[in-house]
């Protein structure tokens, strides 16, 4: 009798990138191992899950002082330490206060972010040590670099387009999931006002949801999908680059202007990184960036040069973990299950 191995994935509700690249990972690892992902099912269900991964509705309430809200469930964890092989944790270290057999998957940690330095975090650091990181080979955070091992892994999920598309020439204008400070929604509703002003015909706009007004239509201004509709007409993203968002920009070859002012050190740091490696421009003025963007639209060269960068990254990041758990467990490698393997065909 052949036994799968159990994996469990705790997808961090912070953001919807985290729990994309938690979907796609319980997907491609759903092809070796069981695999229950521990999530907010209205926030998975935004993504196609593999109907082989087991899905149980968990919340884990916002992040800062965590460990001391006892109200937060996050301690339930507990009754599932015999149920599984192997966990697998999205941004949340203090999983490892309860289960040992654990990754860590980080780029940042919000206690070093959030500057909760407690000696509460400076214990679970040295359990953090123990073990590699695995984290983005482009987009890990200064403080994960220096302090920890890491294991570098490529973007989850594949390279979608083939060619670059000279017709494409919409803007994407969003500022994620997560909420503003209000210095910053004062300059994001003015620049609405200046978007609107620009009467814009040629050059579609498509702004995030939370901003969008019915009357923006007359200024070609379209509420964004996020769906592969959207993306298949988007040239050029105006975003606040959180890991989520310039993956799934990247993925398509969309060339990212940043914007950081007054945002945290995730944001600022992955804004260095972009620019760094010629991936991305950043701004601190939002008029200078749309501007930018429209000329950008019309010198369709750089727009190519971008989209070749993007294709050349490193991809597929999911069969990177596999070798990873597959290197930090030898002992709970699946073993072959000929069976299970002609079922997933």
């Amino acid at each position: 009798m052949y036994n799968l191995k159990s994996i469990a994935i705790i997808a961090s509700n912070n953001g919807l990138g985290h729990i994309r690249r938690s979907v796609v990972l319980a997907n491609s690892l759903s092809k070796k191992f069981k695999v229950t992902i521990f999530c907010l099912k209205d926030k998975v269900d935004k993504f196609k899950i593999n109907k082989r991964v087991k899905l149980i509705n968990f919340e884990i309430k916002k992040y800062k002082n965590i460990i001391f809200n006892k109200k937060n469930n996050i301690h339930k964890l507990f009754i599932f330490k015999n149920k599984f092989d192997i966990f697998l944790s999205d941004n949340y270290p203090e999983i490892l206060n309860q289960q040992k057999n654990t990754i860590m998957i980080s780029n940042f940690f919000w206690h070093d972010i959030l500057r909760i330095n407690t000696e509460y975090y400076k214990k679970l650091e040295k359990k953090i040590a123990k073990r590699p990181i695995v984290s983005n080979y482009l987009f890990v955070s200064k403080y994960i670099k220096k302090n920890f091992k890491i294991k570098p892994v490529g973007f989850y999920g594949k390279f979608l387009d083939k060619n670059f598309d000279k017709k494409k020439n919409g803007i994407l204008i969003s500022f994620g999931t997560a909420k503003l400070n209000y210095k910053t929604k004062i300059e994001i509703n003015e620049f609405l006002e200046n978007v609107k002003s620009l009467k814009n015909k040629n050059i579609p706009i498509y702004l995030e949801p939370r901003y969008y007004q019915k009357h923006y239509k007359n200024f070609n201004i379209i509420k964004a999908t996020f769906d592969n509709e959207m993306y298949s007409k988007i040239a050029i993203a105006i975003i606040k680059p959180g890991l989520g968002t310039i993956t799934d920009c990247l993925s398509r070859g969309i060339t990212l202007i940043t914007y950081t002012k007054n945002q945290n050190k995730e944001f600022t740091e992955n804004a260095k990184i972009l620019e760094k490696k010629n991936i991305g421009i950043n701004f601190y003025n939002l008029i200078s960036a749309l501007n930018f963007s429209i000329l950008l639209i019309k010198e369709k060269s750089i727009l190519k040069e971008k989209f070749k960068i993007a294709k050349n990254l490193k991809w597929n990041g999911e069969k990177d973990v596999m070798k990873i758990i597959n290197e930090l467990f030898p002992q709970k490698l699946l073993i072959y299950n000929e069976k299970y393997e002609e079922r997933l065909k």
